[in-house]
């Protein structure tokens, strides 16, 4: 009988799994299902384009039913409930899958309704509906105050706000009123971004681009009256224009299913990336809680490992090898510059030298994207 892989989601790390997945195991040996209910998938890294006009957003959606290999059944529908114990998944069909491995890739939500007056005061990039709304406030934007930075942490894609305030700066400037506009950053602790080194760099970038910074800025309220925003710290900062990244949850299911911590996210084995003392029940790309960035980068090296380990053990092999937390996430700084960064659970990123071709490789990054990092070709 081939054994029973069942995979959780349709987005970046569901997709790339089964893929990679599918390359490594022969048909007879597995049948390989993915569970998803996405009308389309977004590359959300180039929410810090879109907006702003530099990238036309056709360019970054695809439809999930055409990114899967042969060979792979993907199953339009929601997953309702996941019993680890006795091996199975509901869905909302009111069918009922079995498994042999559960690979559980759900990704997270954005909650805006954790801060009252969010929707109605609020921008942000990080869903393509919300890209293209906040394209048109920049637009009608003439002049004021800006202000940027998360709502909460964590969230996807950490140097995203930071990428965006520097992006946004540029775009002021094209537009010729740079000079009318006051650019402020948030972050909610005692430095700009969360990796010290790469704060240091982000920080000397801030002030030779003349773009204030408020650390240890924790969101408390969003005062829509005085357009105001108000820290748990007692801070306060007025806005003309609100560019906040909403507060994240892990997906509800996973809080239904008893799988989740306070947050929604699941606690797993930072090194095998299974869940509790399942040996056959993993978590990848952001519906962990592991100590790294929330990305697609992050997805694509767990995917590396853990399809080799299942690929092996289906074999009739065991793997030795353990996921060290490796990431590498190409940061843009603004002005057709950007640097890249390699680091992992024991190796700090270090911010070194802004190039133009860093930023070419985040600017085509959908490009090879879609059509080799989501095939599962590397």
């Amino acid at each position: 009988m081939p054994t029973k892989i069942l995979v959780l989601g349709d987005g970046a790390a569901g997709t790339i799994i089964s893929n990679k997945l599918r390359y490594l195991i022969r048909k007879e040996n597995a049948e390989i299902t993915v569970i998803g209910n996405s009308k389309y998938h977004y590359f959300k890294p180039d929410g810090i384009h879109i907006p702003l006009g530099m990238k036309d957003y056709q360019t970054s959606v695809k439809k999930p039913d055409y990114l899967f290999n042969y060979g792979i059944d993907y199953i339009k529908d929601t997953v309702t409930k996941i019993d680890v114990e006795n091996r199975k998944v509901d869905v909302s069909s009111g069918r009922e899958y079995t498994y042999d491995y559960l690979i559980i890739a759900t990704g997270d939500r954005l909650v805006t309704d954790e801060f009252q007056n969010f929707d109605s005061e609020a921008h942000h990039f990080y869903s393509l509906e919300a890209s293209l709304e906040l394209g048109k406030e920049l637009s009608k934007f003439n002049g004021g105050k800006i202000v940027v930075g998360p709502s909460s942490i964590p969230y996807q894609c950490p140097p995203a706000p930071y990428e965006f305030t520097f992006q946004l700066d540029r775009y002021l400037r094209r537009r010729g009123i740079r000079d009318k506009t006051e650019l402020h950053y948030t972050f909610p602790l005692n430095r700009v971004f969360t990796m010290e080194n790469v704060s240091e760099r982000v920080q000397d970038l801030f002030d030779e681009k003349d773009i204030e910074y408020h650390t240890m800025f924790n969101l408390e309220s969003i005062d829509a009256d005085s357009k105001k925003l108000v820290s748990l710290e007692g801070d306060e900062l007025d806005y003309d224009l609100l560019i906040l990244v909403p507060p994240h949850k892990g997906q509800q299911v996973i809080t239904d299913s008893g799988l989740a911590d306070e947050q929604g996210y699941i606690d797993v084995d930072r090194h095998k990336l299974s869940y509790g003392n399942y040996d056959n029940v993993f978590v990848i790309g952001d519906a962990t809680n592991l100590p790294i960035s929330k990305a697609g980068a992050t997805a694509h090296f767990e995917s590396e490992y853990l399809a080799g380990k299942i690929a092996s053990e289906v074999s009739g092999f065991v793997s030795e090898e353990f996921y060290d937390g490796s990431v590498a996430c190409t940061t843009v700084t603004g002005d057709e510059r950007a640097f890249t960064l390699y680091f992992s659970y024991e190796r700090p990123p270090r911010a070194m030298y802004q190039s133009k071709l860093d930023f070419l490789l985040k600017w085509t990054s959908a490009d090879t994207y879609f059509s080799a990092m989501l095939r599962g070709v590397m």
